[in-house]
């Protein structure tokens, strides 16, 4: 897959996370609440949209962090990744408050 069609995908993969995010936590309150309201909303439908789109190229993500070959463990540490950024930005907004 080249570089282009990532891209891509990654970006369809974002819209649709974030516009199905939104739907989501629209007629389930709770789960908006339990994410941390719109904005933390907005950030899951982004990482997990953009996850989807780029499921192919995950390992590489994980090669960055490792600098091993080992695909599998790159593969994990590249689905884990976006989970923990949301993660981090999600206390740090719990903080300033």
């Amino acid at each position: 897959m080249s570089r282009a069609e990532t891209r891509l995908n990654q970006f369809i993969g974002i819209i649709v996370g974030v516009v199905g995010a939104l739907m989501t936590s629209n007629f389930w309150p709770h789960i908006r609440l339990a994410v941390g309201g719109w904005g933390g909303t907005i950030l899951w439908g982004i990482a997990i949209g953009g996850l989807l789109g780029s499921l192919g190229n995950l390992h590489t993500i994980g090669r960055l962090i490792t600098r091993s070959e080992n695909q599998a463990l790159n593969t994990f540490l590249g689905i884990l990744a976006p989970f923990v950024l949301i993660l981090a930005l999600l206390m740090l907004t719990n903080l300033a408050r």
